[in-house]
Order: C-alpha cells, then structure tokens, then sequence
C-alpha cells in the first residue's frame, strides 16, 4: 500500500512538473511574442487585453490540428454533401435576393455573380455559419504549437494589426479552428491581400457586409487570375489505350494537345479554346473533366480537385445552367 502510495505522489509531483514547465514556456513565448507586436506598432493595451484570458494554448484546436479526418469518401459523395438539394435551394434565394448588388459586383471585377454565391455558400453556407473560435485564441495556438508555426505566427501577428486598425471587433474576430474568420473564410493575410471595402465605409468589413464579401471574393479571384471568359471544366471522354499517365493536375498542355490525343466532349465535339492550357483529373467514383485555369483558381481557395469541382457543381445549380 505504501508502495503504491509513493508511485502516486511520485507521478503527481512528475505530472505537476510537467504542466508548470508547459506554462513557463507558454508564458516566455507570449512575452516575446508581445515584443515583436508592439515593434510593429500593435498597441500594449490591446495586446495585454488579448491575452489576459489565453493562459494556455486552445485545446480543442490542438486537437483538429493533430486529428484531421482521413475517411475517404468519393467525389460524388463529397458533391452530394457539400452541395446537396438544400443547399442549392438556399443558394437560388441568396442569389436572388442580393442580386443587384451581386450584379454591380460581376460587372465590377468581371466575374460571375453565380461562382462568387458558390464560393460563398461552400465557405459559411451563404453567411449563416462562420465558426466560434475566437481568431487571436486559434492562431496564438497554431503559431505555438503545430507543423506550420512560422505561418500561423505572420497569420497572428496580421490579425493583431486588424484589430489594431479597428477593423473588427474583438467580439465579432471569430472563425473556424484553423484561424480563417468572416463569409469569405479569409485568413488575416488574405484580409488583407483580398478583402475590399465596396461599400466605402471604412472598413473592409467581411463579417456583415454583403457588398463587402461579395466583392473580396470576386477581387480573391480576379487576383488569382480568373477568366469569366473561359470554362472551369468540362466532362470529357477518352480513346481507347490512352495513356493513363497524362491524367492529374501536374500535366498542363494546350487543349488543342488534348484534341490531338483524342480527347473529346462526351457528345464526340472538339474542345474550345485552343490554346489555353488545360489537364485531365478523373476524381474517385466519377468521370473524366479536362479542367481549364479558372480550376486552379478555385484550388487556390482551397487544395482539393474536390472543393474545385464541387463550386462549380453549385454555381451552375444555382444559376441552372447547363453543363
């Protein structure tokens, strides 16, 4: 019993050391963290206000940092989810009750009005679900502790200067665990890279303006390089033997490459826009797509043929367009 007394007090003592060692640490990383901010010109006050309730790193985002879902599902089951009939449904009521500001918009940056409502509606489902994660909490975690601290350090370091600009409140600054924060799902730097004041009034406010999201969306495209002009994808159908080799997103050639290796429309047609560079993807449980550069556009709001293929799914479900 004794024996068995000691181990305990022994592994308590041990348990006890640990957690003060981890709060020394937490505490020396904030006080530096808090010289460099204040070198960049972030207020004291507002700093120290800031962290007076962060005593430690957020454990719930240590977790969905550590444990992300590898359930593989498929392209079709993704689409079904992510896109399903009530979110189309929604997405045509959005659509049409801010049309005329969607359509300034369209006209504004040249980009269609139904993949800006896609985007939209894939991020927060159209505004209605932005995250509770306090932003400062979730990126002073990640920037702590996590494979990417250099990033989420410069993502922190961004979001302490938004607020120090008073561009969101402390309240209102909150989002999904991973730090990205408003209708757009931006992270403080695409706030900052992205995010527009359309309506003028003085800040470039992604949370409850509707002119203000639509347009940071429209301008994340534009700056990405999309072209309104030119498909996203397209299904197409493949000759017999053909080299299997050539399908994935690493292999770029012109279309008019992909026509002379017998690549066509379902309906036996040459592909359009000759010379525009293009790849052949043929996501799990679906198709063959040749995807044009505005695919890229959409992987770079987020890496997966999935997510791409899916915004344009809803975008043309939304505006009922044939494909």
């Amino acid at each position: 019993m004794k024996t068995i007394l000691t181990l305990c007090v022994i592994l308590f003592g041990f348990l006890y050391q640990i957690q003060a060692e981890a709060k020394s640490d937490w505490e020396r990383w904030v006080s530096e963290l808090k010289e460099e901010a204040i070198s960049q010109g972030i207020d004291s006050d507002l700093f120290d206000q800031l962290f007076a309730n962060i005593s430690a790193p957020d454990q719930s985002v240590q977790h969905f940092s550590q444990h992300q879902p590898e359930h593989r599902i498929t392209y079709p089951e993704y689409k079904n989810t992510r896109a399903d009939t009530y979110k189309i449904i929604i997405g045509r009521r959005a659509y049409k009750k801010h049309q005329s500001i969607l359509q300034s918009v369209a006209r504004s940056y040249n980009v269609s009005a139904c993949y800006i409502v896609a985007l939209w509606g894939m991020e927060t489902s159209y505004g209605r679900y932005m995250g509770k994660f306090p932003v400062v909490k979730s990126l002073a975690t990640l920037a702590y502790q996590s494979n990417r601290q250099a990033k989420f350090r410069s993502e922190l370091l961004y979001a302490l200067h938004m607020l120090n600009d008073h561009q969101v409140s402390i309240e209102q600054f909150k989002g999904e665990w991973a730090g990205a924060t408003g209708q757009p799902q931006f992270l403080p730097s695409s706030w900052f890279k992205y995010a527009v004041d359309y309506d003028m009034c003085g800040r470039k406010d992604i949370w409850t303006s509707y002119p203000d999201v639509f347009a940071s969306i429209a301008n994340y495209l534009v700056k990405n390089n999309w072209n309104d002009a030119e498909p996203v994808m397209v299904p197409v159908v493949l000759p017999k033997d053909f080299n299997t080799h050539l399908i994935g997103m690493t292999i770029s050639k012109p279309v008019s490459a992909w026509n002379e290796l017998g690549v066509s429309f379902v309906d036996g047609g040459s592909l359009p826009f000759l010379n525009v560079q293009a790849s052949l993807i043929q996501p799990d449980g679906d198709g063959t797509y040749l995807v044009y550069p505005n695919f890229k556009v959409l992987l770079s709001y987020n890496n997966s043929i999935y997510y791409a293929g899916t915004v344009k799914y809803l975008a043309d479900e939304i505006c009922q367009k044939q494909t």
